[in-house]
């Protein structure tokens, strides 16, 4: 185990820094001074002698950049990854993932899938994540001992449509309580879409967010078919409605957003909405593309997004953003989203539509040490013309040698140093078989 606290000062030296700072500095042969889990200097030293007798990581012929965001996740479903597979949204929800989750649904389901998303991250270079799910204590209380950085959101679907307001928000405030003591994890309300809660509890839940300053992280506008259904009963589409009882005004994280019409999306970018894109479990599911280039250009802030490991089936993030970045050039065409902006939305951007780039997304003096490592000595990676094409187009979840978060060293030289590895592959086969036979009963029982 790696034994780098976050107390210590040491240096990360000899690599190219992918600042993704303002002025997108790329500083050959960088020096990164790190103490009490911030960066306290950044220079270009090609002289650079580690001083003795203190911790340094040579990161010589590498290149360092700011961990990657990955803006909307389920990590307690990681266990149900590739259960069930080609059917449309509501068919793999109504017809597998909820039976399945009532069936299976319970904190240790949710911290052993926790563990294994998490480890997926570390090695894919992911220093935080935004999620929404079930028992999200559990899943609080396995990243803080992991050491990943998170946004931490219990999740809500009001089953009856008459639950007591005063009784929900006893539960958040509970939830809330709970995270206290967890430093790298910020709690956010996370109810599940505008179709999920009545709209008395929706306005409630905006006025608590707004007297406590929360995250409110929801599904948007994922299908046509919740569009149609919101327009018919309200009168407004979900943008439109939300923006009445003032979600937009509070820090609200919107997933998905592939159904906007061109006044919604001039919504979203007035109030500056996080807005989260996530190309590959869209497409599985056989949803559209979100408008990100005609977001960005109203004002919205996004972020690349895996969704969870049961609609995608990954948690690779650089994969997520190659295809994502050429699926608006089919959109839009070449060069409306180009390499650089995608690196952004990886990092720095990521971090402005989560409200956290205060504490991380970029290579700046104050900011959290929330970095990577990546080789670039391979043949995918040779020549390089360009560092931010390189990202996008070429760098693999394989090249991430060393994940670091907060000045913790999580994984180094590919090894992890916070988490047994092994242990939890295990485990999570052997649930994989209690979860294959609760899902060939169920679908039996619904045959007879």
């Amino acid at each position: 185990m790696n034994q780098i606290t976050q107390h210590d000062e040491w240096f990360l030296w000899g690599a190219t820094l992918v600042t993704m700072d303002s002025q997108l500095r790329i500083i050959s042969d960088g020096v990164i001074t790190i103490q009490r889990g911030k960066i306290t200097k950044i220079e270009s030293n090609p002289n650079f002698i580690p001083p003795a007798h203190v911790f340094h990581l040579n990161a010589q012929g590498c290149l360092v950049m700011p961990g990657l965001i990955n803006g909307h996740t389920h990590v307690g479903m990681s266990l149900l990854r590739g259960i069930a597979n080609d059917l449309p949204l509501y068919d793999w929800l109504n017809q597998h993932i909820f039976p399945l989750e009532r069936e299976l649904g319970n904190k240790d389901f949710v911290s052993l899938g926790s563990q294994l998303a998490s480890i997926e991250m570390i090695r894919g270079g992911i220093t935080l994540f935004n999620d929404m799910y079930y028992f999200e204590e559990a899943a609080a209380e396995e990243v803080h001992k992991i050491g990943l950085r998170a946004i931490c959101g219990q999740t809500h679907i009001e089953i009856s449509g008459v639950e007591k307001s005063s009784d929900v928000i006893k539960k958040f405030d509970q939830f809330f309580e709970h995270l206290d003591s967890y430093p790298l994890v910020e709690g956010a309300l996370a109810p599940h879409s505008i179709y999920g809660l009545s709209e008395t509890l929706w306005r409630e839940l905006v006025r608590y967010a707004a007297s406590k300053s929360l995250i409110l992280h929801t599904h948007l506008c994922e299908t046509q078919e919740e569009v149609e259904k919101i327009r018919r009963e309200r009168g407004l589409s979900p943008v439109e409605w939300f923006d009445s009882i003032g979600l937009f005004d509070q820090k609200a994280i919107c997933a998905h957003a592939v159904e906007l019409s061109s006044s919604d999306i001039k919504i979203l970018g007035k109030k500056q909405v996080g807005v989260v894109y996530n190309p590959e479990s869209n497409l599985k599911l056989g949803n559209r593309i979100c408008p990100v280039v005609d977001l960005r250009l109203e004002g919205s802030r996004v972020a690349f997004g895996t969704d969870s490991t049961a609609s995608n089936n990954n948690l690779n993030l650089l994969a997520e953003a190659d295809v994502g970045t050429k699926l608006q050039v089919l959109k839009y065409g070449v060069g409306q989203l180009k390499a650089v902006d995608a690196v952004k939305m990886l990092t720095i951007e990521g971090a402005k539509a989560l409200h956290m780039d205060a504490l991380t997304g970029s290579l700046e003096m104050g900011k959290s040490a929330d970095l990577i490592v990546l080789e670039i000595n391979k043949p995918h990676c040779v020549p390089i013309f360009d560092w931010y094409s390189h990202l996008i187009y070429s760098s693999q979840q394989s090249d991430v040698r060393d994940t670091i978060v907060a000045g913790r060293i999580l994984m180094r030289d590919r090894n992890l140093t916070t988490v047994d590895e092994n242990s939890v592959l295990q485990q999570a086969k052997d649930m994989g078989k209690k979860v294959a036979t609760m899902s060939a009963m169920l679908q039996s029982s619904k045959a007879n």
